[in-house]
């Protein structure tokens, strides 16, 4: 019996599954950190955080999360889950999880309808670089994913909010695509393995919110920006 192991009960229950956090680090000091359900409630959680020597001593989120949605037959169910001002959460993608295990690496088992979808995440050890990869265990028809990442680019330290100085740029790379928000920072890629379909259809959703610095009496609400 594994002791990292957690089945659907405790996943759908945001009292229980919210508290166990998943921190994942390299050799270069970046790390990968959040909830097991994939919900940020601290302010240095995120999916991507990496040291920007260029900047300052401190650690920066580059990528806050990552959400997929599963499309078939025209519906959507989106994966991800945020919490937001008045203790909202929002898209509750942890409905669909039926078991979540770390035992070896972090996989997540969904189950929508029809579609079976397991997700494993790898964080490199020698690279500023987090690898995940998405296996359709099962499907009765048709299935396409769409992934909408959450950008910050910004300190650990900090929050960031809707700005006119955040850049839109983008250029696209083989499978995919690399942006920068502010000058001074590296530039994030975002690859898959397969040819895919970019959409540019930047975004700021606003008012995410952090329970974890709201117990602490701090600040603890953003707004993130999403490229497409």
């Amino acid at each position: 019996m594994s002791y990292l192991r957690f089945e659907k009960a405790l996943m759908t229950n945001l009292e229980e599954s919210l508290p166990r956090e998943l921190l994942r680090t390299n050799r270069s000091g970046a790390y990968s950190c959040s909830t097991i359900v994939d919900c940020n409630t601290r302010k240095y959680h995120g999916l991507l955080v990496v040291p920007v020597p260029d900047l300052d001593d401190e650690n920066h989120v580059l990528l806050s999360s990552l959400d997929a949605t599963v499309i078939q037959h025209g519906a959507e169910f989106n994966l991800g889950l945020h919490k937001y001002q008045g203790n909202n959460f929002s898209p509750k993608g942890h409905k669909y999880i039926r078991e979540f295990d770390c035992d070896k690496v972090p996989t997540t088992l969904y189950r929508v309808g029809g579609v079976v979808l397991k997700k494993e995440v790898v964080f490199q050890h020698y690279e500023d670089r987090i690898l995940i990869r998405y296996t359709l265990v099962d499907a009765h028809s048709a299935t396409t994913l769409r992934f909408r990442p959450f950008l910050a680019f910004r300190s650990v330290r900090q929050f960031t909010h809707e700005n006119t100085v955040a850049s839109r740029d983008y250029s696209e790379v083989e499978n995919g695509i690399r942006t920068c928000m502010y000058a001074g920072y590296p530039d994030l890629y975002m690859q898959f393995s397969k040819d895919n379909k970019f959409v540019f259809q930047p975004d700021w959703y606003r008012g995410v919110e952090y329970p974890k610095e709201q117990e602490r009496g701090y600040a603890s609400n953003e707004d993130l920006y999403v490229p497409g």
